[in-house]
C-alpha cells in the first residue's frame, strides 16, 4: 500500500496541477498550498512535543532551502504546468536524480563517476527531442515551451534543496527541517503573493480545483513526505526507486485519458531516452553503493 501510494502521489501531481491552475492563478495557489501543508506541518511538530531551535550557524543554509523549496521551486513548477503539459512535467521531474547528482558532484557531496555520464549524455538527448518538436513545429505554442522550461527550472531548485538539504536533515531530522522550510517558505512567498493579488479570484473554481488543492496541499505536501521517509525505512531503495521510472509513464498514460493530451512521435522518443537514462542512473548508483 506504501509502494502505491507513494507512486500515485507522484503520478497525479502534474495532473492536479493542471486542473488547479486553471481555475486558481499559479502564484496564489503556491501560497495557500504550502501555507496550509506548513500549518500541518507544525501542529504535527508540536504534538510530538519537538522545537524549532537550531544552531546560530544553519539558519542561512535553512533560509537557503526555504526560498528553493517553496517560493522558488512553486513559481517555477505552477508557472510551467500552466502554460504546459502534464505528460511533460511527469518526463521533466524524471530528471531530480540526475539532476541531484550533478548538484552533489559540484558541491563535491559525492564522487564522480565516469559510469553515470553516459546517462547523463541520454536524459541531455531526451530532453532535447521533447523540445524539438516545439522548436520545428507550427502546431504547438510558443508558450509551451517556455512552460517546458520553467519546469526545468522547477526540478533544478528542487534538486539543489534535496541535495544542500541532506545533512541537514541528518542533523535535526526531517519533522523538524521541513516545518521550518515549510514556515519560512511560506513567509518568503508572501511578496509573490501579494504581487498576483489582482490576478487571485475563485470566480471560476469549480470541484476540480477544490479537489486539486486538497491533493496538491494535503496529500502531496504533508501526507507523501510521512509516506515517504517511513517508506525509505521499510522498504528496499531499489523498489522505490523503480518506482520512480514507473510514475512518469503512467503520468503520460493519466494525462491522455484525463486531459486529453496529444502525444507526438518526438515526445514519445524523447520520454523513452530520458528514462532510459534516469533508468541507468539508478542502476548504475545501486552496484556502486
Amino acid at each position: 500500500m506504501l509502494l502505491v501510494f507513494i507512486t500515485l502521489a507522484a503520478t497525479f501531481t502534474p495532473i492536479f496541477a493542471k486542473l488547479t491552475v486553471a481555475e486558481i492563478s499559479p502564484l496564489s495557489l503556491g501560497f495557500f498550498r504550502f501555507g496550509f501543508a506548513a500549518i500541518l506541518f507544525y501542529i504535527t511538530l508540536k504534538v510530538r512535543k519537538l522545537d524549532l531551535k537550531f544552531d546560530k550557524k544553519d539558519y542561512p543554509r535553512l533560509i537557503l532551502l526555504a526560498l528553493l523549496c517553496i517560493p522558488l521551486n512553486q513559481f517555477f513548477f505552477l508557472s510551467g504546468i500552466k502554460l504546459s503539459f502534464a505528460s511533460h512535467s511527469g518526463i521533466i521531474y524524471s530528471l531530480n536524480p540526475v539532476y541531484a547528482y550533478i548538484i552533489a558532484v559540484i558541491f563535491r557531496y559525492e564522487k564522480f563517476y565516469y559510469s553515470k555520464l553516459f546517462s547523463i549524455l541520454l536524459t541531455v538527448v531526451g530532453i532535447f527531442f521533447i523540445f524539438y518538436e516545439g522548436f520545428i513545429s507550427s502546431s504547438i505554442e510558443g508558450d509551451v515551451i517556455k512552460g517546458d522550461v520553467l519546469l526545468l527550472f522547477a526540478v533544478l531548485t528542487f534538486s539543489m534543496y534535496l541535495t544542500l538539504g541532506k545533512k541537514t536533515i541528518e542533523k535535526y531530522g526531517a519533522l523538524k527541517t521541513s516545518t521550518f522550510v515549510f514556515l519560512v517558505g511560506s513567509v518568503l512567498y508572501i511578496p509573490l503573493f501579494i504581487y498576483d493579488l489582482p490576478n487571485f479570484t475563485l470566480e471560476h473554481l469549480t470541484y476540480k480545483g477544490i479537489i486539486g488543492f486538497i491533493y496538491l496541499s494535503f496529500f502531496v505536501a504533508y501526507l507523501a513526505y510521512f509516506v515517504w521517509y517511513y517508506a525509505l525505512r521499510s522498504i528496499a531503495v531499489s523498489k522505490l526507486t523503480t518506482l520512480s521510472n514507473i510514475s512518469p509513464l503512467l503520468t503520460v498514460l493519466f494525462s491522455i485519458i484525463f486531459l486529453g493530451e496529444h502525444i507526438s512521435l518526438f515526445f514519445i522518443i524523447g520520454s523513452l531516452i530520458t528514462l532510459l537514462g534516469v533508468f541507468i542512473m539508478h542502476r548504475v548508483s545501486i552496484d556502486i553503493s
